[in-house]
C-alpha cells in the first residue's frame, strides 16, 4: 500500500506541477530519492530552478540491499546532486557524509528542519484522550508515536520493559510499520503488560498525548543511526517533553541534542547497556525535573527552530537562486 501511495502520488505530482503557470522554483523533499528526480524533469520541463532536501540519506539508510539496486539508487542520487540547482540537508553530519558525493559542493547547505511552535507547544491538558487507551494513572508514562520500523532499535525497547516490570512505568508506542508484528509478538512472549501497543492517532490530538507523556523515547538501530534524522525531536521539544535517546557517538540525533539539556542521550551500541543505563535514569528521574528538561528544549525551539527562522533561512537561499 505504501509504495501505491508513492506511484500514485508521482502521478498526480507530476500532471498537477504540469497545470501550473510560472513556476520559479520547485523545492522537494526525500525519500524516496525518485522525487528528487521527478523535479529535475519538471524543472526542465517548466524552466525553473530545483531544490533538492536530504532528509533522510539514500541509499544509505536502506541497510543490505542486492548490489544492482544499490548501484541504481547510487547512480540516481549521483545524478539528482549533480543536476539540482541546490541542496539542502538539516545536519552537520549528513552534511559531512554527502557533501564529497558532489561535482560542486559549494551546491550543498544546511538548513534544518522546522516546528510549528503555534501547534505544538505545552498545554498541560490531556482531557480530549481516550482513557481507555491513555488511562488516568500516577505511572511514569514514556512514550513514542511514529513509524514502527526498520530504523529503532525494538529489541533496547523490550529489554527495557522486561527489568522495569516491577516499577510503576508504562510504555506506550503509537504507530505503524514493518516491525510491529515483531514487537507485538515480543511484547505477547515476554508477558509485558505495561507495554501498549496503539494505532496512529489524529495529529490533532498529538500535543494532548506528547502532553499525557512525561518521556518521549526515541532508539536508534545502531546499523542505520547514522543516516536518519528523526523529524519528531522537533515536536517533543516544542510540546515541552524531555527525550531518552539511543544513539551511537557522532550520528545527528546526538550531534543536535548533546547540549540541548533537554535529553538523556545514551551512545552505547550494546543494547544490554542501553536498556540498563535507560532503566537507571527512569529511575532517578522525578517529574519535575523531567518537566524542567522540557522546559529547556521548548526555549531551544523557540530560539532557533521555528517556522519563522527556518523558512527565512530557506527565503534567502531561494532569493539567491532566482534573483
Amino acid at each position: 500500500l505504501r509504495l501505491l501511495g508513492f506511484v500514485y502520488w508521482h502521478i498526480v505530482s507530476f500532471f498537477l506541477i504540469l497545470a501550473i503557470k510560472d513556476v520559479d522554483l520547485i523545492l522537494s523533499p526525500s525519500p524516496p530519492l525518485t522525487i528528487g528526480k521527478l523535479n529535475i524533469w519538471l524543472g526542465r520541463l517548466k524552466k525553473c530552478k530545483v531544490i533538492y532536501n536530504v532528509q533522510e540519506i539514500y541509499p544509505d539508510i536502506l541497510g543490505e540491499i542486492p548490489a544492482m539496486v544499490k548501484r541504481t539508487l547510487r547512480k540516481m542520487e549521483s545524478n539528482i546532486y549533480a543536476c539540482s540547482d541546490a541542496v539542502t540537508t538539516i545536519d552537520r553530519v549528513f552534511y559531512d557524509i554527502i557533501v564529497g558525493r558532489f561535482k560542486d559542493p559549494s551546491k550543498l547547505h544546511i538548513i534544518p528542519n522546522f516546528v510549528d511552535t503555534d501547534v505544538y507547544k505545552p498545554i498541560y491538558d490531556h482531557s480530549g484522550l481516550d482513557t481507555k487507551l491513555f488511562p488516568e494513572t500516577d505511572s511514569l508514562k514514556v512514550l513514542y508515536a511514529g513509524n514502527i520500523g526498520l530504523a529503532q532499535d525494538w529489541d533496547t525497547l523490550i529489554e527495557l520493559a522486561k527489568m522495569s516490570k516491577d516499577k510503576n512505568i508504562d510504555y506506550f508506542i503509537i504507530g505503524e510499520g514493518a516491525k510491529r508484528p515483531y514487537l507485538e509478538e515480543s511484547v505477547c512472549d515476554n508477558k509485558l503488560e505495561r507495554v501498549h501497543i496503539l494505532p496512529y492517532q489524529n495529529r490533532e490530538l498529538m500535543s494532548q498525548i506528547l502532553d499525557y507523556s512525561d518521556v518521549h523515547f526515541i532508539f536508534m538501530e545502531p546499523t542505520m543511526d547514522l543516516q536518519g534524522f528523526p523529524s519528531k525531536v522537533y515536536t517533543v521539544m516544542a510540546c515541552g517533553r524531555p527525550l531518552l535517546v539511543c544513539s551511537g557517538p557522532g550520528t545527528p540525533i546526538v550531534n543536535f541534542l548533546f547540549d540541548k539539556n533537554c535529553a538523556h542521550i545514551i551512545t552505547s551500541r550494546d543494547k544490554t547497556e542501553r536498556a540498563e543505563d535507560a532503566h537507571d535514569w527512569l529511575k532517578s528521574m522525578s517529574r519535575e525535573s523531567l518537566r524542567k528538561m522540557g522546559s529547556n528544549g521548548r526555549s531551544e525551539i523557540e530560539s532557533n527552530y521555528s517556522k519563522e527562522i527556518v523558512t527565512g533561512e530557506y527565503v534567502s537561499l531561494i532569493d539567491s537562486l532566482i534573483l
